[in-house]
């Protein structure tokens, strides 16, 4: 079987689902000046210079007072390429001089010999004639034979048939002189970009979409005592974790061994940074999982037991049901149970333990979990080229005139909430923010979100039990529209629908969908049902849409069973086709 290997780590970035940063028309295209991206290189290098000096190595403070001090041309040239992807050598990413062509770079040939002189270029390295082939047309290659070759080979067959020559000809008649260009210090870069971004999976780009006005960001406090890193030591250990991460990908198309190794080279966390402790969690997931898949079950659940992040107890538990230790499983569930990192931790475990506990003398203390049956309807209806919740709702609003019903799915309850709490959202945590290009805190989808927001989210929920949404909803409504908020689909917040469900639905409704959503917002954002009916004669109903062949995730049903619990008007609407 063949596994998807990607692994990721855990810097935020936006759901289109639930996300649409801006909209907003513009008068006019906004055009970029030709070195833009050299005043976005200076903006982020000088971010990390005033805040972190202290952090950076001699080698670090050394690229950057010696790039400083280049000329705009050379500047330009180094940026540009430092941002390219290049041919990937062991002397850095390289280029043809004679392929760089830049309109704002007025003399290239002069900027490259300065940028050789200054070690930011290293000209025609000692390379492998292998690393250097891809740089080449296939008529190049055709060219640089020792003898004839067929113009109909494919280009792996071609770069073989080259390589079975004498390299330093082939070299020779490849490069016919023409200087090659390997960029160097690349890796200190990196380290500028870790500590701007807080990751090393963002760019320059970022930059760019704000600048062309694609991205608004909320304007939130960037004080030098509230930055995430503190230490040498820390930017070290992120730097180790992004290095394994990038070996994780072929490591776990390998065996056993190597994925322990890999393991084992994970730099340890550091005591108050939860984005580092996520990240590592993360990876370990993924690695141990795979350890699963090929059976190296002891070694994978160790490995499980390293993590403080869901699904690792739950792992573990099967690993110990599947070798046959029943009481080491039905513990981990009772753990779990005694103090769920979640809800969905916490129904596994309550699911799994009875179970597992049948097959005991203990069967009686495990008892089965009970399970909410939600009202449900079945319709047939005609089919069109619409989506199914779609024409569910045209349905609804028919059948009762003078209704209204909405397809909002994850957004409207969300976004209310993103507009109750924007303030709070992005209110100045210790280590919530690196950079001006954050769609959220950096723990917005962690255990830590609540908690380190707990006496701010209290208070604005009793505000709202006295006063009522309206004012905060409305007043970032119109403050921050076209802002980026991680709750917030702005597209799909209309006012007529935002009037609607804030006057139609009880404040009481509102407040304990708020709080389930804050419990666990990384998981309970989602599973939300598709649509809102606000009948003629007011209140509301949230109706689930089953097209098909379609059932209901767990997720959903764990939303069903909570409207249940603090009577919020719900059902389920199956749908049938049918013909006229």
């Amino acid at each position: 079987m063949l596994y998807n290997h990607t692994v990721k780590d855990d810097a935020y970035t936006p759901q289109p689902e639930l996300v649409s940063p801006t909209k907003t028309p513009m008068a006019e295209p906004i055009e970029l000046a030709p070195d833009y991206y050299l005043s976005n290189f200076h903006a982020l290098v000088d971010f990390v210079v005033t805040r972190y000096a202290p952090l950076l190595s001699d080698e670090e403070r050394s690229f950057h007072q010696c790039f400083s001090a280049l000329d705009t041309d050379s500047q330009r040239l180094y940026v540009r390429l430092l941002s390219r992807k290049g041919v990937p050598t062991s002397t850095g990413a390289l280029f043809r001089q004679s392929k760089l062509a830049y309109q704002e770079i007025h003399n290239l040939r002069q900027a490259a010999d300065t940028l050789v002189a200054n070690r930011l270029f290293l000209r025609d390295p000692a390379l492998d004639l292998t690393e250097i082939l891809s740089l080449f047309t296939k008529n190049e290659l055709l060219a640089s034979s020792n003898e004839p070759l067929p113009k109909a080979l494919k280009r792996p067959a071609l770069e073989q048939a080259l390589l079975e020559q004498d390299h330093a000809t082939v070299h020779a008649r490849l490069t016919r002189g023409e200087p090659l260009l390997a960029v160097q210090a690349a890796a200190h870069f990196e380290t500028f970009k870790l500590l701007f971004f807080g990751n090393l999976n963002q760019d320059l780009t970022d930059y760019v979409l704000r600048d062309l006005g694609l991205f608004r960001y909320e304007n939130y406090p960037l004080e030098q005592s509230q930055l995430p890193f503190k230490s040498r030591a820390q930017v070290e250990r992120h730097l180790l974790f992004y290095s394994c991460l990038a070996q994780a990908e072929q490591v776990l198309c390998e065996d056993a061994e190597a994925i322990s190794t890999l393991a084992a080279e994970l730099p340890e966390s550091v005591e108050g940074d939860t984005t580092l402790q996520r990240r590592l969690d993360r990876l370990r997931l993924a690695l141990a999982r795979q350890l699963e898949r090929l059976h190296a079950l002891d070694t994978a659940s160790s490995l499980y037991l390293q993590c403080q992040r869901p699904p690792a107890r739950e792992r573990r538990a099967r690993i110990a049901a599947s070798q046959g230790d029943t009481d080491s499983a039905l513990t981990i569930c009772a753990q779990i149970l005694a103090q769920p990192e979640n809800e969905q931790e916490r129904a596994f475990a309550a699911s799994f333990g009875h179970r597992t506990a049948k097959k005991t003398p203990h069967c009686d203390t495990w008892p089965a979990p009970k399970r909410y049956r939600a009202p449900t309807h079945t319709v047939t209806l005609v089919q069109t080229d619409q989506r199914v919740e779609v024409r569910a709702a045209q349905y609804l609003a028919e059948i009762a005139p003078g209704s209204q019903c909405f397809y909002v799915e994850n957004t409207l309850i969300n976004g209310v909430l993103g507009l109750a709490i924007w303030d709070i959202l992005f209110a100045p945590i210790p280590g919530a923010f690196f950079n001006p290009f954050q769609v959220a805190p950096s723990d917005f989808r962690s255990a830590d979100f609540y908690p380190q927001r707990r006496a701010a989210f209290t208070q604005r929920l009793a505000e709202l039990k006295q006063a009522g949404l309206d004012d905060w909803v409305w007043h970032h409504f119109g403050e921050k529209w076209g802002i980026a908020n991680p709750l917030v689909h702005w597209e799909a917040l209309s006012e007529p629908l935002l009037t609607l469900a804030l006057s139609q639905i009880p404040t009481e409704h509102w407040l304990a969908l708020f709080r389930r959503l804050l419990d666990d917002i990384g998981q309970h954002r989602s599973g939300l049902p598709d649509l809102i009916l606000f009948p003629a004669g007011g209140g509301y109903e949230l109706v689930e849409v089953k097209g098909p062949g379609d059932r209901l995730q767990q997720n959903q049903q764990r939303w069903l069973a909570y409207f249940a619990q603090h009577q919020i008007p719900h059902r389920v609407l199956h749908v049938e086709w049918g013909t006229l």
